[in-house]
């Protein structure tokens, strides 16, 4: 992966993660879509379905969205000066989140690239392997062990990073995620 890939990856890990839920949806092979709320499809580049060389399937479904709590605000909303403001962030509490954003970037960057490699071995199987039902089964399991892993990770660090405020700020942030949805 070269330098440009790697900070595309780390700007959309930035925006998507940072944010509540995990969405795995690709729409074009872009970045993760729908915010944060969304679903998990497997689709890859295909545009969120699996078309393709499915053989006597036809074509499956595409991903379907599903309501996930979302505790945080999209992107790294602790350096957003009105979001500051209005949740009296002091700059030490900035400087944490930050500690440990910077602390579990790489990690949700790896769980992020293996999700996409498994969902990209789930999309290239071949006609025989989808006609082979113990093959597709194991491969959804690899896909959806891989989302699960990111999904605590994922979830863990919106929950560190909830730990660095005040119940008051808890409270404030939670009615402004509340009044956006």
């Amino acid at each position: 992966m070269n330098v440009r890939s790697k900070m595309r990856l780390t700007v959309m890990l930035c925006l998507a993660l940072a944010g509540g839920g995990v969405s795995y949806a690709q729409h074009g092979g872009g970045p993760p879509g729908g915010g944060m709320g969304g679903g998990g499809g497997m689709g890859g580049s295909r545009g969120g379905d699996m078309r393709g060389d499915m053989g006597d399937m036809g074509r499956m479904p595409g991903p379907r969205m599903r309501a996930e709590p979302q505790i945080m605000l999209p992107g790294r909303w602790w350096d957003d000066r009105k979001t500051v403001k209005s949740l009296k962030l002091r700059t030490d509490q900035q400087q944490r989140m930050d500690d440990i954003f910077n602390a579990n970037k790489g990690n949700l960057v790896s769980l992020y690239e293996n999700l996409q490699r498994e969902q990209q071995r789930f999309v290239a199987m071949s006609r025989e392997d989808l006609r082979d039902e113990t093959k597709v089964f194991a491969e959804i399991d690899r896909v959806a062990q891989a989302r699960a892993d990111l999904e605590k990770a994922s979830f863990h660090f919106q929950m560190e990073i909830r730990k660095e405020m005040d119940p008051e700020q808890v409270a404030a942030l939670d009615k402004a995620i509340a009044e956006g949805q």
